[in-house]
């Protein structure tokens, strides 16, 4: 997988959240377990069809290790 040479906070959140699943050497259903959420929902949120809530934020933050803000468009 290649991901774009680009600064992360210039990426946007979809592609941040992307990159930070794939740094984390998860894949969409492993990062969705975790969550609680189905595969396609991560999917969608990485493909920009689909917006978190607050909560689902802040558990992907927690997981990926990452500040909130860093992922996502706030």
């Amino acid at each position: 997988m290649v991901l774009p040479r680009v600064k992360t906070l210039d990426m946007a959140s979809n592609y941040r959240l992307k990159a930070a699943r794939f740094l984390k050497g998860l894949t969409q259903l492993q990062l969705a377990d975790k969550v609680g959420a189905k595969e396609i929902d991560i999917s969608r949120m990485e493909t920009g069809r689909a917006r978190p809530d607050a909560d689902t934020k802040r558990r992907i933050a927690e997981i990926l290790q990452k500040p909130a803000f860093e992922l996502f468009d706030c």
